[in-house]
């Protein structure tokens, strides 16, 4: 009987996981960090570990894991508990300490050095029909 319990709490875990992801069928290390409350930089670290025991698939360079695999280890006895969510917001971002270059200065930069070119090329021509050309006269 206990592990007909085991198998509704994975199918029930499984449309938890559906009703926050959506469609999706792996599940990356940020998602996995949002589900079970933690950052997601630790979950790599703890899967690097070898403490979560799911098996990885390697999607487009990125590794992660079923969608199917982790709502049965998240229904496991010794599976971290997800965050209860409290009535407090997180707190809000703070604006970042760099703002982003301007790109007018480098434009500006890049238009007088195609100038210049334009500059040289014309005088080359010059110095080229002189050579091919010489004393029309």
């Amino acid at each position: 009987m206990l592990r007909g319990n085991c198998l509704m709490g994975a199918e029930s875990k499984l449309n938890d996981i559906h009703k926050q992801f959506g469609k999706k069928v792996i599940l990356y290390a940020e998602d996995i960090a949002e589900l079970i409350g933690e950052d997601h930089q630790a979950v790599k670290a703890v899967k690097a570990g070898m403490g979560i025991p799911l098996p990885l698939k390697k999607i487009r360079g990125r590794y992660g894991i079923s969608t199917v695999d982790v709502a049965a280890w998240l229904s496991t006895p010794d599976a971290p508990k997800a965050p209860k969510k409290s009535g407090a917001s997180s707190p809000p971002l703070s604006k970042p300490s760099r703002s982003r270059p301007s790109l007018g200065k480098a434009l500006l930069a890049l238009r007088t050095q195609l100038d210049f070119l334009n500059q040289v090329h014309s005088a080359l021509e010059a110095i080229d029909l002189r050579r091919v050309a010489p004393n029309a006269d």
